[in-house]
C-alpha cells in the first residue's frame, strides 16, 4: 500500500490583497454605505413617505449595501472594483456568495477593530473572512 504525501495544509495565495488597498476600500464602502442611506432617506421624504417608512428604507437600503455588497459581480463592492480586489471563496476560488458576504460582513459593526486584528497574521484574513471562508485578493 502507498501513501500520499499531499498536503493538505492551507497553502496562502500570491496575490492576496495588501492591508492598505483592503483598508480604503472598506472605507469606500463605509462612504458609499452612508451616501446609499442618506440618498434613500433624502428622496423618501422628498416623496413624501411617512417617517417610520423613510427611516426603514433608509436602514434597510444602507444595510443591504453593506451586508451583501462583495456578493456583487466578480465578488466586487464598489470599494473592492475600484481598488482591484475581489472576494473569493478560499478553497474553490469562485467569487463570493450572498451567504459568505453577510457572514463576513456582520461581524465588522459588532466586532470592529477585534474582527480586523485578524489581519495582520499569516493568511491575512479577518475574522469575518475566516468564518465564511473567503479571502480577498487583487484582481488587477
Amino acid at each position: 500500500m502507498e501513501i500520499s504525501n499531499t498536503q493538505s495544509e492551507y497553502q496562502k495565495p500570491k496575490n492576496l490583497a495588501g492591508l492598505g488597498r483592503r483598508w480604503g476600500g472598506q472605507m469606500i464602502d463605509s462612504i458609499t454605505t452612508f451616501f446609499l442611506f442618506y440618498a434613500v432617506g433624502r428622496a423618501a421624504e422628498f416623496v413624501g413617505l411617512p417617517p417610520t417608512v423613510v427611516a426603514l428604507l433608509a436602514l434597510g437600503s444602507g444595510a443591504a449595501y453593506y451586508l451583501f455588497s462583495d456578493a456583487m459581480p466578480n465578488g466586487q463592492s464598489l470599494g473592492k472594483k475600484l481598488l482591484g480586489m475581489s472576494v473569493i471563496d478560499e478553497r474553490s476560488y469562485l467569487n463570493c456568495n450572498l451567504y459568505q458576504s453577510f457572514v463576513r460582513n456582520i461581524t465588522t459593526p459588532f466586532l470592529s477593530i477585534f474582527d480586523w486584528v485578524f489581519i495582520f497574521f499569516g493568511s491575512r484574513k479577518r475574522l469575518g473572512d475566516m468564518l465564511a471562508s473567503t479571502i480577498v485578493i487583487r484582481s488587477k
